[in-house]
């Protein structure tokens, strides 16, 4: 069969996702190695991004399947009627790591929520939110709620804990923020570069540092109260033009020839067990308390979304 005449598979996801860096390119070999088929990318600037794009075009663009939701979103996005039911059986997803059952979403990686900070310039970080309100000598980076997951998770996360107090604590770690970042690369590079002592990220990242780049100062702050799960998710979409090589992606997706690049190249934990190199992840990015999970609702989501921009107005 010549190239011309592969089937091609139209995949939406954060750019992140698809960079050099990121796990895509690696995916992207291991999935057109076992099938006649190429996989041709589209990316939107942020994971908050996706749902909106295709809510807006109706999927007139030809996607086959958006990855990169957060299971925040999963409720809004069945609203839409716009996904496909997957084949993926329950005995299969019994085997993951995590509880799954739903049956249009499938998890392909997951984390948890955490501030990112480097402990060369940071000897005593907070061990939970309260404390960190109180350090008025640390400035933070976050992400909007409106625009990105971390920041609608940050959000989700403190009114967990926080209740009708929300609005309340948001105020008094207002000063505290001196950026607010549209997307999580865009908040994570900033830190980076010196803008804040902390930024929103995961309890993970400390992961890419140590593995990636041979520096162990970066760690993750553990909050005594627990930490908010994120899960992510793919699905297909109902118009697709190709169902059958998208469920085959699906498949795919929860197989060792996927989830090996997630720890190494995602920065997230795969939601499978037998994954290489997964001891050296784990040795600098051990799980933390996990909060009761909240996340499978997005009946709140304004709610949190208010809290935080009660704190700006």
């Amino acid at each position: 069969m010549s190239l011309l005449s592969k089937e091609q598979l139209n995949i939406l996801t954060y750019d992140s996702f698809i960079s050099d860096w990121g796990p895509g390119p690696n995916i992207q070999k291991s999935f057109e190695s076992r099938c006649s088929c190429t996989i041709n990318w589209i990316t939107a600037d942020s994971s908050g991004a996706l749902l909106s794009r295709v809510k807006l075009s109706k999927n007139k663009e030809g996607i086959d399947i958006l990855m990169g939701l957060d299971d925040s979103l999963m409720s809004e996005a069945k609203e839409t009627n716009l996904f496909e039911t997957h084949s993926i059986n329950s005995s299969t997803l019994s085997n993951l790591n995590i509880s799954w059952n739903d049956e249009i979403f499938l998890p392909f990686d997951y984390g948890f929520f955490s501030f990112i900070y480097n402990s060369f310039n940071l000897s005593n970080p907070p061990t939970s939110f309260d404390q960190l309100a109180q350090r008025n000598d640390i400035s933070i980076i976050i992400m909007d709620p409106r625009t990105s997951t971390p920041g609608l998770g940050l959000a989700k996360w403190i009114y967990q804990l926080k209740g009708d107090s929300s609005n309340e604590f948001w105020k008094s770690l207002q000063d505290q923020i001196v950026i607010t970042a549209k997307s999580w690369s865009d908040g994570y590079g900033l830190f980076l570069e010196g803008e804040a002592d902390i930024v929103l990220s995961y309890t993970t990242s400390p992961a890419y540092h140590a593995i990636a780049e041979g520096d162990e100062t970066y760690k993750a702050m553990i909050f005594e109260e627990g930490h908010a799960e994120q899960i992510e998710v793919l699905a297909i979409l109902k118009n697709s033009q190709n169902k059958q090589l998208a469920d085959q992606f699906m498949q795919f997706s929860i197989s060792s020839g996927f989830q090996n690049f997630i720890p190494n190249g995602n920065w997230m934990y795969p939601v499978i067990d037998e994954v290489e190199g997964i001891e050296s992840f784990y040795r600098y990015a051990p799980k933390p308390s996990n909060l009761d999970r909240i996340f499978g609702s997005t009946s709140d989501r304004t709610t949190w979304i208010k809290s935080w921009s009660s704190s700006i107005e």
